[in-house]
């Protein structure tokens, strides 16, 4: 039987998984690599930034980096969604040449003009017409805000309340107004077909507003043969509103707290990261924390007390990954920034109360393969196992352990590296790539040794073993089994 020694510091990662967003500032091989050692999981791809030419090789440098570290990274591409946008304006070396000043007027048009210091044109088209007198306009995430004095149907005239340089290409909202074009935007429809060409593991659908703009993009690439898991973005006020038919028909949720601090008044932010969080828990769906988690740490090679704080409260909180923005993609100290993440989160691991959001899983359960994962960490913390051993074809057995949040490592044993990538959002889940056994007694053996290998385990040990029988059937977990290690036949 062949060795399936697991890197060590592989095992010395935390279990909540950390998610890296690429940029300019990691876009090497080298970059990737120390990303990979110091415990990213998922890289990360802004599909509203970037050419393809930048966008498809990285994506094949993330494959080519976790193929030769032999970890399994997945690759999350976040859609552009249905949001509006300032035009271009003009702008010189030293930057915008467009200045706002508080107190003076400006008016927003729709469609692809060029922007002036008295006329910014905002597209898609739809922006104008759904955002009524008496609004808020938000550019660049608040950077500028405006008011909406004086409405037509072509023009809204608002005056500068928060002044500042009008920058091309920035985001243009209206908080409490979600707009209402269609979710395939011109920009979005070719992301997509990023995403489907690619194989993506991850597809993060921003600006989500109901479960129908998920089953919209499932559709699209069930279209094409294509099916990743879907992770909604929270981040406007409807989708709060529909947070929990939201998360239901997707497969997993990101607290995207950056533009959800613009759309809801930003003291609502907190009890909203934790509502969705503890909704996710119930359902077993894996749920990323994001925004501005390690922010100063973009030009500094420390973070602040409060950061530090924001990101162990939310591991706290239940969150399966915390991610990385700026900081990976632009930062000076990107691979820095991800060792202290990680070892924040290896502290704040120590003091998780994983019976509390065992118990949230627990009032969500359906059906015997939730019971059977259930049991499996029940069990493994009765009988003082030192690791469980997950085989799985598609994905669901490893899932739903890891959404009990047992005490020891999970150890994904499947034959697809494909599955074992969509598992990189799951907290505690370390994944092994391994023939399909051709019998129950073949899956024991092979698990027995894969334990051993990883050096989690030693001879007299126990593990708590979950699969589905018959062996290859998906979706089918219904087995548990404690085995004194090691298995007959395991070892020489």
């Amino acid at each position: 039987m062949p060795s399936y020694t697991t890197p060590e510091y592989v095992l010395m990662r935390p279990r909540t998984r950390i998610v890296c967003t690429l940029g300019p500032a990691t876009a090497t091989d080298e970059m990737i690599d120390q990303l990979i050692h110091s415990g990213m999981s998922v890289a990360r791809l802004n599909l509203s930034h970037g050419s393809l030419i930048e966008q498809t090789d990285a994506i094949a440098r993330v494959r080519a980096r976790s193929d030769h570290a032999g970890v399994a990274v997945a690759v999350l591409a976040d859609l552009p969604g249905p949001k509006h946008r300032l035009g271009p304006g003009p702008e010189s070396e030293s930057g915008p040449d467009i200045i706002l000043e508080p107190g003076q007027m400006y008016s927003l048009r729709d469609g692809n003009g060029t922007s002036t210091a008295e006329v910014g044109y905002v597209h898609p088209p739809g922006f104008v017409s759904s955002t009524p007198v008496g609004a808020s306009v938000l550019i660049a995430d608040g950077a500028i805000q405006l008011k909406v004095i004086k409405a037509s149907r072509n023009e809204i005239e608002c005056e500068v309340t928060v002044g500042g340089p009008v920058q091309s290409d920035k985001a243009v909202s209206a908080p409490g107004h979600a707009s209402r074009i269609s979710y395939l935007t011109e920009e979005t429809s070719a992301a997509l077909d990023i995403a489907a060409s690619q194989h993506v593991d991850y597809v993060g659908i921003s600006y989500i507003r109901s479960a129908e703009d998920v089953r919209l993009v499932r559709d699209l690439f069930a279209a094409r043969s294509f099916h990743p898991q879907l992770i909604a973005k929270i981040e406007l006020a409807e989708s709060m509103e529909n947070l929990d038919a939201i998360i239901d028909a997707s497969d997993g949720v990101m607290v995207a707290r950056g533009d959800l601090g613009v759309e809801l008044p930003i003291a609502l932010v907190p009890e909203s990261q934790k509502k969705i969080i503890r909704r996710a828990n119930h359902v077993g769906k894996a749920v990323i924390t994001a925004t501005q988690m390690l922010e100063s740490m973009i030009n500094a090679p420390m973070p602040t007390r409060a950061e530090v704080t924001d990101v162990a409260n939310a591991i706290l909180d239940g969150t399966d990954a915390i991610m990385l923005s700026a900081e990976t993609s632009v930062g000076e100290y990107p691979v820095i920034t991800t060792s202290i993440m990680a070892e924040v989160a290896l502290e704040a691991e120590k003091t998780l109360n994983r019976d509390e959001i065992a118990g949230r899983r627990r009032t969500g359960i359906q059906g015997l393969d939730s019971a059977i994962a259930d049991a499996a960490v029940t069990t493994a913390d009765r009988v003082g196992a030192k690791v469980i051993l997950a085989f799985t074809e598609s994905g669901s057995t490893a899932a739903r352990v890891a959404g009990f949040r047992p005490g020891v490592p999970i150890i994904v044993i499947t034959p697809d590296a494909r599955v074992g990538r969509g598992l990189a959002l799951r907290w505690g889940v370390t994944v092994i790539t391994a023939p399909r056994p051709n019998s129950i007694d073949e899956m024991f053996r092979q698990g027995s040794q894969i334990a051993l290998d990883s050096g989690l385990v030693k001879n007299g040990d126990r593990a708590v073993a979950v699969i589905g029988v018959p062996i290859g059937v998906h979706g089918s977990t219904n087995l548990l089994r404690v085995i004194d290690l090691p298995e007959p036949d395991a070892v020489d």
